[in-house]
């Protein structure tokens, strides 16, 4: 994709995706943080997270931007 060839549509779909990032590596990072310093409790609970961010993922927000996919496309 040019530079010039980037659109509305295109920067809606481009901060989602770095919004979506931000916020679940954050998160992630704020709570492994707080959780106590036994490795099975953080073991648990980075493969639960990343259970539930793969399932919010495909399930929500990639047909949002999919969505926006066939705005750009149009």
């Amino acid at each position: 994709m040019k530079i010039r060839d980037i659109n509305f549509y295109s920067l809606i779909k481009l901060t989602f995706k770095l919004g979506i990032l931000f916020l679940f590596i954050g998160g992630f990072y704020k709570l492994f943080l707080t959780i106590p310093s036994n490795l099975f409790l953080k073991i648990l609970f980075s493969m639960t997270y990343i259970w539930f961010t793969l399932g919010i993922n495909v399930n929500l927000i990639m047909p949002l931007i999919s969505l926006i996919d066939k705005k750009i496309k149009k």
